[in-house]
């Protein structure tokens, strides 16, 4: 099925199909990504609501499940409050650059056989580099309030960041060594074959 939409997509769209596929396949991983967010948000705060003994939300649609929606619609229109000695540019950057490596790593994970956004050879390299880029988005989002208690902060964060980095790139020199393999395609078949 996936070929067919390629072979249709390439004739139809001649030389864009390539950036045009790319996208479709960007949309298909990051929709569900991001209500997948949403939704285990929304049962987070049922949760807490449950156990705090009141009432979780439960105001917008049939049980709250149009929740996460309003809160999308409120987070597009909400005012962007810059303090005034704070470096525009590198505040407006910071967030930016923390979630844009946490969705950039979804590239290399694979769904099934062949069925990954990039199938890289040094995708297991490639996602240790692309999540330790989240350690600048927090040092910078602390420096661009020109705040010392938020770049202390933010500090602190990266610093924490960085090290359970450490441990995880431990485990996953591990997985590196039983695998004999960067590609995380090669990685998920060899754990179904066994040592």
């Amino acid at each position: 099925m996936i070929e067919s939409i390629n072979t249709f997509g390439s004739s139809a769209l001649g030389g864009f199909w390539p950036v045009a596929w790319a996208l479709i396949k960007i949309v298909v991983l990051l929709a569900p990504l991001m209500g997948c967010v949403a939704y285990l948000t929304l049962w987070e705060r049922k949760a807490i609501g449950w156990t705090q003994i009141r009432p979780g939300p439960n105001r917008v649609g049939p049980w709250g499940l149009l929740t996460p929606i309003a809160d999308a619609v409120k987070l597009v229109f909400k005012e962007i409050i810059r303090p005034t000695a704070a470096n525009k540019a590198l505040f407006f950057l910071g967030p930016v650059m923390t979630i844009m490596p946490a969705l950039a790593a979804w590239a290399v994970v694979p769904f099934g056989p062949d069925v990954a956004l990039a199938n890289v050879n040094a995708g297991l390299l490639f996602l240790m580099a692309i999540t330790s880029m989240e350690v600048y988005g927090v040092i910078i989002a602390g420096w661009a309030s020109n705040s010392k208690y938020a770049f202390l902060g933010a500090l602190r964060a990266s610093a924490q960041m960085v090290s359970y980095e450490i441990a995880m790139g431990f485990a996953l020199v591990i997985v590196l060594m039983v695998s004999n393999s960067m590609n995380m395609t090669e990685i998920v078949l060899s754990q179904g074959r066994g040592w």
